[in-house]
């Protein structure tokens, strides 16, 4: 694709690029999409700046909308995914004998960390072990217990690369009247998503890492009959049902995932990311994954099969290819440097993604590193 072309011209220039799991490229087009998004009321002068602005980003939200089959209305704004939960977290009134939040050692900390501050709140953390294969849906009708009241669900595990059955699990959830919460900041973008099949409650996620729309630009989710019963406690003027009401003795929710909004948000981050969603959409998320998967089984069969730690299987693993070469991994590691690879490496094993910014032959080189 022409988008795909014209990142690999970015590329060639940084060597071979395999992060889009932790930061993602921008496009090339990015500063100018974003700036002429940002500055163009101010430099001809015609205008409302906020009303051109919260153009911005609506194209933002309606771009997401169209990603995951989706309302717009359900779609909020968050500056980041810790911000969004935090806002869950503290909108919800749950039973008293429904106090706990289920999550597994597996996901990513700065969402644990939000959750943890529910705490003080009266809530409970239950954790599965790390070791557990959360794959297997014997461990989340085991763990779902009766005093469960919500549960974080990590689309794809950032440590190990592992996809799970969101859907089997969100059904179970909703079954056993627990609501849900969906992290997809390591499957937007390269994995398909349709909310409209999905019974999730809540769904989180950010633009940084395989769209390539930088920090700063995450969103949230709420499930549509839900949205009523919430009541953020963090709120400010975008919370309003009326923005531009400005009368202080009068607030009232939005009515739709708006509530969750808060103060005065941000643009500029907004821009860049609706530029990447826009590019994202019109390539075609089952295109991405197709790419990301035949580059991604090249590295595969080039790879000893216990240095794999990430799944095999395509509808267990995400875009991220996590491999361990155990005694030899310092000297694989080495020459990747040397080749200008750039990936990372955590407890469990390097890290590797091919995206749209990657072909053949780079990976052809790659495993020669092997």
């Amino acid at each position: 694709s022409v988008v795909s072309e014209t990142v690999n011209g970015l590329t060639e220039r940084q060597g071979i690029y395999l992060l889009s799991h932790s930061v993602g490229l921008p496009l090339p087009n990015a500063e100018r999409a974003a700036a002429k998004a940002f500055w163009t009321p101010w430099e001809t002068g015609n205008g409302d700046i906020w009303q051109h602005w919260l153009g911005t980003i609506e194209v933002f939200r309606a771009e997401l909308a169209m990603l995951f089959n989706t309302h717009i209305g359900n779609i909020c704004p968050q500056s980041s995914l810790s911000s969004a939960v935090g806002k869950v977290i503290y909108s919800l009134d749950l039973a008293a004998d429904k106090k706990v939040i289920l999550l597994s050692e597996e996901d990513f900390p700065s969402i644990a960390f939000a959750l943890q501050k529910g705490v003080s709140s009266g809530y409970t953390l239950k954790f599965i072990d790390a070791g557990a294969d959360t794959s297997d849906m014997t461990i989340w009708r085991s763990e779902m217990t009766e005093d469960v009241g919500l549960v974080l669900v990590t689309h794809v595990q950032s440590n190990n690369g592992r996809q799970l059955p969101v859907q089997q699990i969100t059904d179970l959830a909703r079954s056993r009247q627990i609501l849900s919460l969906v992290d997809v900041a390591q499957s937007v973008g390269i994995l398909p998503i349709n909310l409209a099949q999905w019974q999730a409650d809540f769904v989180v996620g950010s633009c940084v890492k395989w769209i390539g729309g930088g920090p700063g630009a995450a969103f949230l989710w709420v499930d549509s009959p839900l949205t009523e019963h919430c009541q953020p406690q963090s709120v400010g003027w975008f919370s309003h049902q009326d923005p531009f009401e400005f009368d202080i003795h009068h607030f009232r929710y939005a009515d739709d995932a708006l509530r969750f909004w808060g103060g005065t948000p941000t643009v500029y981050p907004f821009a860049v990311a609706a530029n990447s969603v826009q590019a994202i959409n019109a390539i075609g998320v089952n295109n991405i994954r197709q790419n990301n998967l035949e580059l991604s089984d090249q590295i595969i069969q080039a790879v000893p099969s216990e240095a794999l730690i990430s799944p095999v299987q395509e509808d267990l693993r995400g875009g991220t290819l996590v491999l361990d070469f155990g005694r030899r991994q310092d000297a694989v590691m080495r020459r990747l440097i040397n080749l200008n690879v750039h990936f990372d490496c955590r407890v469990k094993g390097m890290r590797l993604s091919p995206h749209t910014c990657n072909n053949e032959d780079q990976i052809g080189a790659l495993i020669k590193c092997f």
